[in-house]
């Protein structure tokens, strides 16, 4: 869905009907190692799918101007609206960028947001997204991978499953106990646990 200059994906099978906002993979994320840029399923996605990685290019140029982007996303996302997630590709580029999520965020209390995020493990993005995640409607996940090292105290982390320190429940929807992320919920309504994803 195209708004106002903002392309806001509504949903697919695997997340459920749930409105989010992406950018460019590999380019935006400043945290991925070698591993991850190899094994990039978003990156798969937008080679396939020429229209998402136009609409993530005008996302990304909406984003670089932090006024305009929290003004879009505060007049186009609904008032009523239970949870969005941030990131189906791409990630947290900018210290600007942070602070206008927060921005956004802080605009929607009643609002869950969440998003996986490797940009923890860039130093100088670390304390932003320590503000961001300190809203009590905001949850970060910490990514990584067998070649990373573990999140700072505190965070939620997102393992795969040849990683040999996985810890936490195996996504519900990757074991189809769950049809998506909204029925499952467990990523963004709980603010404790870790998930383990099996590579794909």
């Amino acid at each position: 869905m195209r708004l106002f200059g903002v392309s806001l994906g509504e949903g697919n099978k695997k997340v459920g009907e749930i409105f989010n906002f992406s950018l460019p993979s590999m380019t935006t994320c400043p945290g991925a190692s070698r591993w991850c840029l190899k094994h990039c399923y978003a990156y798969r996605y937008e080679r396939l799918r020429p229209a998402c990685r136009r609409a993530y290019a005008r996302n990304l140029a909406l984003a670089k101007d932090t006024k305009r982007f929290v003004r879009t996303l505060v007049g186009v996302l609904p008032r009523i609206l239970s949870c969005f997630r941030i990131h189906v590709s791409g990630d947290f580029f900018a210290q600007s960028y942070i602070e206008g999520w927060w921005e956004i965020c802080s605009a929607f209390p009643q609002t869950k947001f969440w998003a996986y995020t490797r940009s923890w493990s860039h130093p100088e993005l670390l304390a932003p997204l320590e503000q961001l995640r300190a809203l009590s409607n905001v949850q970060l996940i910490a990514s990584t991978d067998p070649t990373m090292p573990l999140p700072p105290e505190g965070w939620r982390v997102a393992f795969v499953d040849t990683d040999p320190r996985a810890r936490g429940i195996l996504c519900s929807n990757q074991t189809e106990e769950e049809d998506s992320c909204l029925a499952c919920g467990y990523c963004f309504r709980q603010d404790t646990g870790d998930v383990v994803f099996r590579v794909h």
